[in-house]
């Protein structure tokens, strides 16, 4: 059924898409053509059977969710029949049921209705975290089911789909985390860099890149920290120096904090130099040297009023006078800035002290200010 030349080139497109370099979709569809068939299909579920995701070669994936989370799939007789057969193994239908007789049963035919298709030639495989994907070959009436050639040749390609998924899975899942985390630390009130071993910038947040950008005592030129004296500057070109150099010896420095002046008067930045800590992972060729965390001193936080009325249920009103109160420390300026009077002020300081579990003022603006 398939050349060696053929065989190796499915094993590649595999392993392209597991390592993200070519989509699913193109995979599938090459997967398909190679089988003389009409599309193919994966279906990611719990180990119970409960889906999860699809991936198709037609243009439309959503259309193949659609189906597994639709009544049809859940009424066709054959469904069961492939949910339980045995991970690791292949099937296909005469393997799986009689085709004749199932082939009368009307949610059968309406299925083989809507997507086209008859016969499939597939694989179920068992991937970390209780996770089974499905690899499916299917076919139409006209092309007919798998023959004894294809079932042999898909048979040779089981073992390679399922170290290549595998591989996909590991991939996929640090990348969703990183894109997490990122999005997390962009996301931070402080700001974050990440530099490379070599000391280059690789990540800078929003609130970083607000500090950098400000001329108010500390900048990045040609990735070297700046500030406007020279012993500051001095100190921290030696504490980023010092992790990085520890990075390429194998070893996590103790890293370092600092303040750094600011021309404007305003209360400093506290630097500090986190090491990057030693690792195991051969191919990441230690991507990030240190984290620089920058904190701005003079930045009053004032909590978000969704956060405010979702965690302690304040009401709206509440939640406006309880950030204006973070925001100055001062009952008088808080009930001005939140347009109310003092003693409805009053009123609802203690409505927050009570929903917060706080006895005073003091107590609440640092739990608040924490949020």
């Amino acid at each position: 059924m398939l050349d060696q030349g053929q065989h190796d080139a499915i094993v590649s497109q595999f392993y392209a898409s597991a390592l993200g370099d070519t989509p699913w979709r193109d995979t599938l569809g090459a997967l398909a053509r190679s089988f003389g068939s009409d599309a193919a299909v994966l279906r990611l579920a719990d180990i119970s059977g409960e889906f999860i995701a699809a991936e198709s070669s037609r243009p439309d994936s959503n259309a193949a969710s659609a189906y597994y989370l639709g009544e049809i799939f859940s009424k066709d007789p054959r469904t069961p029949l492939l949910l339980n057969a045995p991970l690791g193994s292949i099937y296909y239908d005469h393997l799986l049921w009689n085709v004749e007789e199932i082939s009368q049963n009307r949610w059968c035919r309406e299925a083989c209705a809507v997507l086209g298709v008859t016969y499939q030639l597939g694989t179920h495989i068992r991937l970390s975290d209780d996770l089974t994907l499905c690899v499916a070959i299917l076919s139409t009436e006209a092309e007919g089911h798998a023959s004894s050639e294809a079932i042999a040749a898909f048979r040779r390609l089981t073992p390679l789909f399922e170290q290549a998924t595998a591989l996909g899975q590991v991939i996929e899942t640090q990348t969703a985390t990183r894109i997490a985390l990122l999005n997390g630390l962009a996301s931070k009130a402080d700001g974050v860099i990440l530099l490379s071993a070599k000391g280059e910038p690789t990540f800078v947040n929003d609130a970083a890149t607000a500090i950098l950008n400000s001329g108010d005592g500390l900048s990045l030129s040609q990735g070297a920290f700046l500030t406007r004296r020279p012993p500051e500057t001095r100190r921290l070109q030696q504490l980023v120096q010092a992790a990085l150099s520890g990075v390429k010896q194998q070893e996590t420095p103790a890293g370092g904090r600092m303040l750094v002046t600011r021309p404007s008067g305003r209360r400093p930045y506290v630097v500090s130099v986190l090491a990057s800590p030693p690792t195991e992972r051969f191919l990441a060729g230690r991507p990030i040297g240190c984290v620089i965390h920058l904190q701005d001193l003079s930045t009053v936080r004032t909590p978000a009023r969704d956060a405010l009325q979702e965690v302690f249920g304040l009401t709206e009103r509440e939640a406006d006078f309880a950030i204006e109160l973070v925001g100055c420390a001062d009952l008088q300026r808080a009930a001005d800035q939140a347009q109310m009077s003092v003693n409805t002020a009053r009123n609802h300081l203690q409505s927050i002290f009570r929903k917060a579990g706080v006895k005073g003022q003091t107590e609440l603006v640092q739990l608040l200010g924490r949020l």
